[in-house]
């Protein structure tokens, strides 16, 4: 019975891991039968873990949520903070661009998508907050304001040369810092 779910686990990571490849290289509408030929498994098997691919998608994200988690637990909280996050995000999606048009597959009211939205949201609270008190935000960002964030970092992505891509991202997040900085910081705009 362990050797049946270590076997399920190990699976299940080759899809991600086959999944996040082809989007990256067809693109989020890839046929589902090439995440197979990846993978090393059965269609069976994919559809076990993931029946359909909203449902695989969907794990995609959680995994880059949870990326961002584990940094936000790992780096002290302070008014970087939220550059540090914002940079890791525009990393992730410089990396993996096809992340950007996940949300294009997954139908607005899927309850799982809402749910990631929040935790997406509720990432970027704390941080917004810090960087806010520490006078590097201007005080009416919210981390609402982090979905069109995430999506101007998105419209980044779509570069398909992977060093101007990164380059672009680092760019943004440094016009976005620059831009959202209080007023009376002392920058010109």
């Amino acid at each position: 019975m362990t050797n049946d779910r270590t076997d399920a686990r190990r699976h299940r990571q080759a899809l991600l891991q086959a999944a996040s490849a082809i989007f990256l290289e067809h693109g989020i509408t890839a046929p589902l039968d090439l995440v197979v030929t990846r993978a090393g498994v059965g269609r069976a098997t994919l559809y076990r873990h993931f029946p359909d691919r909203v449902e695989l998608v969907l794990a995609l994200v959680d995994q880059s949520l949870d990326a961002l988690d584990a940094l936000a637990a790992a780096i002290p909280h302070d008014r970087t903070t939220f550059r540090v996050l914002l940079l890791h995000l525009a990393d992730i999606l410089a990396k993996d661009p096809s992340l950007a048009d996940f949300w294009r597959v997954i139908p607005s009211d899927n309850a799982q998508r809402i749910c990631q939205l929040k935790r997406f949201r509720l990432l970027f609270d704390r941080a917004v907050g810090d960087a806010i008190k520490g006078g590097m935000l201007r005080g009416d960002f919210r981390s609402d304001d982090m979905l069109l964030v995430g999506g101007m970092l998105g419209a980044v992505a779509r570069e398909p040369d992977a060093d101007k891509r990164r380059a672009m991202a680092a760019r943004l997040v440094d016009l976005l810092v620059s831009g959202l900085q209080p007023a009376d910081a002392g920058t010109s705009r």
